[in-house]
């Protein structure tokens, strides 16, 4: 199954505050629990603590991004 998740990432790898909003696809095996799997690939690409990731919904990411602009 091919997911498109919107995250937000709240903190860098030193622990410094940051706003970054972002979009990314996932293929998910039916039946495996996406946000975990999509936290966890995220937290090891940017290279920041699980609890820096939240997921978040669509709606919310394009709030957040007009926020930004």
């Amino acid at each position: 199954m091919n997911l498109k998740v919107y995250y937000r990432i709240t903190q860098d790898r030193a622990g410094i505050p940051m706003d970054y909003t972002g979009a990314r696809h996932f293929v998910v095996p039916e039946g495996q629990v996406v946000e975990e799997l999509a936290k966890a690939q995220l937290a090891a690409d940017y290279q920041v603590p699980l609890r820096a990731v939240e997921i978040v919904s669509g709606s919310a990411a394009d709030q957040l991004a007009a926020r930004r602009h």
